[in-house]
């Protein structure tokens, strides 16, 4: 079959979507080898990376510029939305701008400005729905991949660390942590503290300020569908408050107090961080008392699995793959219990589908595997130790370590 079949597609509209993790799966059709899906976060993007793979077919939205080049008309150049199905034959993922790119034939096209049998390139971000149609079926890996994608709901949420001059916003998405630009209190020294009314009015504006950018990283979130082939999460996203002496609480107050439902989920003060601004948020992603009130998020865990990792290395521990090829030669021999992998490893030298073949085997013997943000800590620590780290069931002894 060539071609995806339309009324399946056209029921996205209308079917009632299931939320698994944090991929939005609108239809899961394994007898017929069908998935129409909108990733949500970095995270599901490279579940979709492995999933998608040649020969597959792909339908989604697009969009062509087109200039009428007719004698009288205008020189305005008009941008047409197209619905296209293309065979894949090749498909990359692009980390640094959150997305993947499907390339191949043309193979059923909604307007006739592109013709069938051209190659194309569809570009899928975070929001983008597509159609997925693999000719001989989903894997196990795929299925549990797609039931099972990224994160829990609960992995999406805010990290602000701030004092009276300060504060640090970050958006925490599974294992992916985003910086926002730091927001300033405006005033500096005793010019804070200058009396209950001036602090108390300096306060409200510096909290509403910080208010009014989550607000907007939040603005489009809600309502579950939108045209343009995007779909929008209606979860609230909780919000964790920490820094120095009272403001976080001050501030953890105001959000209460001036907050709706559908703006934040629950709000929370942490103590014993001590750091505000862009170096606190850093602070908090790999701190015990955060750790503490999280529970087990994935990026908690990818933290704890580096702690253990570090601590294998000290004791001598064989239980542990470093790098490319040596997690590779474990996962074979099925004994990877957690792998996890930084998004540089795509600039080595290993080939990508090398990398993809690399996480799946480790699924399929009933591991775990982590994508990191090479621009967090954790992402950096995995790039000093090679891009790549497992810790293993069992020692491989020497077989590991020689490659072999």
């Amino acid at each position: 079959m060539r071609k995806i079949d339309d009324a399946g597609y056209g029921h996205l509209l209308y079917e009632r979507t299931r939320i698994f993790k944090t991929l939005i799966v609108h239809r899961l059709d394994s007898k017929h080898g069908l998935a129409i899906v909108t990733p949500e976060q970095p995270d599901d993007l490279w579940t979709l990376r492995r999933v998608i793979s040649k020969g597959d077919l792909v339908r989604s939205e697009t969009s062509r510029v087109i200039k009428d080049n007719s004698e009288y008309s205008r020189p305005d150049k008009e941008r047409v939305k197209v619905t296209l199905t293309v065979e894949v034959e090749q498909v990359r993922l692009d980390s640094t701008l959150s997305r993947i790119r499907v390339s191949g034939r043309i193979v059923d096209v909604s307007n006739e400005i592109l013709g069938k049998g051209e190659f194309h390139s569809l570009n899928v971000s975070e929001g983008h729905r597509i159609a997925i149609k693999k000719p001989q079926g989903f894997t196990k890996v795929e299925l549990k991949l797609i039931e099972n994608s990224s994160a829990v709901l609960g992995d999406s949420y805010f990290l602000v660390a701030l004092d009276g001059r300060e504060a640090g916003v970050g958006l925490v998405r599974g294992t992916h942590l985003k910086i926002f630009p730091v927001v300033e209190s405006g005033a500096t020294g005793k010019m804070f503290a200058e009396s209950k009314k001036s602090t108390k009015g300096s306060a409200s504006a510096y909290f509403q300020k910080i208010a009014d950018m989550m607000k907007s990283i939040n603005s489009g979130q809600e309502g579950e569908e939108e045209g343009g082939g995007e779909v929008k999460s209606s979860s609230t996203r909780k919000v964790f408050v920490m820094g120095p002496g009272t403001t976080k609480n001050a501030f953890v107050n105001f959000l209460l107090q001036n907050r709706t439902k559908k703006q934040f989920g629950d709000v929370r003060a942490v103590e014993g961080l001590d750091v505000a601004g862009e170096d606190g948020v850093y602070t908090a992603v790999r701190s015990p008392s955060l750790q503490q009130v999280l529970g087990e998020t994935r990026l908690v865990k990818v933290s704890k699995i580096i702690q253990e990792t570090m601590k294998r290395i000290s004791l001598n521990d064989e239980r542990v793959a470093l790098a490319f090829k040596e997690n590779m030669i474990a996962a074979k021999a099925g004994a990877v219990e957690s792998l996890l992998v930084s998004d540089k490893i795509f600039l080595g030298p290993d080939d990508e589908e090398k990398v993809v073949e690399l996480l799946n085997t480790v699924e399929e013997f009933g591991g775990e595997t982590f994508l990191l943000d090479s621009s967090t800590d954790l992402g950096e620590q995995i790039n000093s130790l090679g891009g790549a780290i497992g810790l293993l069931r069992f020692s491989l002894g020497a077989k590991v370590s020689q490659g072999s």
